[in-house]
């Protein structure tokens, strides 16, 4: 007998019990009162457990009750036709789109359902976290939904997905974290990275690296010093400089640990959501770090390498030796180009950095800004943004950046792997994860970018 069929006796005895009472001289109504009570609180325990048994059932034959492309519609054994199992199957996975289905599933090998495949490593993983078995993990990197739709439209075949899936077992090291998780993993790092968030080129790599077309020759209004001439239909322009080459962009090893205790990972319900999240935190964090500063050695190269103008990028002084002025923040906007400071137009400094320019007043004591709050204020036509990577307001320095992000490329090697350690270098009851990850990137069109110094001329 099922669970819930036994809860429904239990109610149904009930009910009788409180039917004799009544059937008494004198019953006690709040001892019927009270059996009535319980009565319905098995009752709806039984339905709770009926939907929680017809979703373990359909589990391991998760297809949706709609034909799957290529089943001829006689899929009945494995079709089930439960409303509850319906609902639980796309809270679980999503929505379904069949030419996504279809995709998918030839990537992952032909299965017949990737999302059950992929919620499958996704527990293997959550035991491997645990326990250090690796029954069921993967060392191939399946990509999630959102990097095949990218590579799709990059111009990949599915063949040479699935053979960049293949590749990866060799070069990763260590098992794949799985693609939900990763997929978790990188939409929370685009709301903690202000470059990533700023509206960064973001270029997903299958190799470890890509050259990028760089052009020269150009001035404040030209990209190049490409130029036409106007004429008649016999009229022979002059040549005009057409520079270009190739910037070479490779991805950097970025590692790091994750030291928990063995009582964590033995007791708590959520390990994968908190690893989840102190991976992206830290990934993110570091990556900044990298994006504005980064001096472009086994990393990448950032905006301002060693927080100066080592690429240099438009340069606008603030008209004060030591301090920021309303005067050099306003030409800090006027050092890009019109066309590049419309709607995608970001600031960024530091949080001290944000307080002084609040903190800027006009003769009759009025702010110009009274608040800068991050992604959401404008300031100057601009996006604030904040990170503590750049330096600090002081002589001689760049607190700040101004420009289209989008000439900033980030490439990164599709896929993340972790490692699991106890033993006597980690401690006792510790249990460490090694993250491993290949991340670049540069600045492409330099014309996008001024920068603020702190100078008075």
């Amino acid at each position: 007998m099922k669970k819930y069929q036994s809860l429904l006796q239990d109610a149904k005895a009930k009910n009788e019990q409180a039917l004799a009472l009544l059937q008494t001289d004198n019953p006690d109504m709040t001892q019927v009162d009270a059996l009535r009570n319980e009565a319905k609180a098995l009752s709806n325990r039984a339905e709770q457990m009926k939907a929680i048994e017809a979703d373990l059932t359909t589990a391991n034959t998760p297809v949706m009750p709609a034909d799957l492309p290529g089943d001829g519609g006689d899929n009945k054994a494995t079709k089930p036709d439960d409303g509850v199992a319906k609902a639980a199957h796309v809270i679980r996975y999503g929505d379904i789109d069949e030419n996504v289905d279809r995709i998918m599933n030839e990537v992952y090998g032909g299965v017949g359902d990737y999302r059950q495949k992929a919620y499958d490593q996704s527990k293997a993983f959550t035991r491997f976290m645990r326990t250090g078995s690796v029954e069921g993990v993967d060392r191939r990197q399946l990509w999630p939904e959102s990097a095949v739709k990218a590579m799709i439209r990059q111009g990949m075949s599915v063949a040479e997905i699935k053979a960049t899936q293949m590749e990866s077992s060799d070069v990763l090291g260590g098992y794949a974290v799985p693609a939900m998780v990763s997929d978790r993993i990188i939409q929370r790092q685009s709301g903690l990275s202000s470059t990533r968030s700023a509206g960064a080129t973001i270029v997903n790599l299958t190799t470890n690296s890509i050259e990028m077309l760089s052009i020269t020759g150009g001035n404040s209004r030209y990209t190049s010093g490409l130029r036409g001439e106007w004429g008649n239909e016999i009229k022979t322009p002059a040549t005009k400089n057409f520079n270009f080459g190739f910037e070479q962009l490779p991805t950097h090893v970025y590692t790091y640990k994750v030291p928990f205790s063995q009582s964590f990972i033995e007791d708590a319900a959520n390990v994968v959501d908190v690893f989840t999240n102190l991976v992206a935190e830290t990934l993110a964090l570091d990556e900044d770090d990298a994006f504005l500063v980064g001096t472009g050695v086994n990393r990448p190269q950032g905006i301002l390498p060693g927080g100066a103008n080592a690429l240099t990028l438009t340069e606008v002084v603030s008209a004060s030796a030591a301090a920021l002025t309303i005067g050099g923040l306003k030409n800090l906007r006027r050092g890009v180009s019109s066309q590049y400071r419309g709607q995608n137009a970001t600031m960024i400094g530091a949080n001290a950095t944000g307080g002084a320019i609040e903190a800027l007043a006009d003769s009759d004591g009025a702010f110009y800004v009274e608040v800068l709050d991050p992604g959401v204020t404008k300031f100057l036509g601009a996006t604030w943004r904040e990170s503590e990577a750049l330096p600090a307001i002081g002589a001689g320095t760049y607190p700040l950046i101004f420009g289209d992000f989008s000439g900033y490329f980030i490439v990164e090697r599709l896929g993340m792997s972790v490692d699991r350690f106890r033993d006597s270098n980690t401690g006792p009851n510790v249990v460490e994860f090694h993250i491993r990850r290949r991340v670049g990137g540069r600045v492409i069109e330099p014309w996008k970018f001024a920068v603020q110094k702190v100078s008075a001329s």
